[in-house]
């Protein structure tokens, strides 16, 4: 049986708690896209992207323990 990668695990956890704690956000931000295909605009979901952003910045701060 091979090892774990450590690094591997890690990312893979970190992942874990992005999808389960960012959920609502990656769902209202990839409608928005949706909504708008074949006319995708710089920009468009600005607002929607930010909170997916923010979400996920702040799972990975409170992993880490950083800020």
């Amino acid at each position: 049986m091979k090892e774990k990668n450590p690094t591997v695990a890690a990312s893979t956890s970190i992942f874990k708690k992005v999808l389960l704690n960012c959920s609502a956000q990656a769902k209202v931000y990839g409608s928005c896209v949706a909504a708008k295909v074949p006319e995708v605009e710089r920009d468009m979901c600005l607002k929607e992207f930010l909170e997916l952003s923010n979400c996920m910045k702040s799972v990975i701060r409170r992993k880490f323990g950083i800020g």
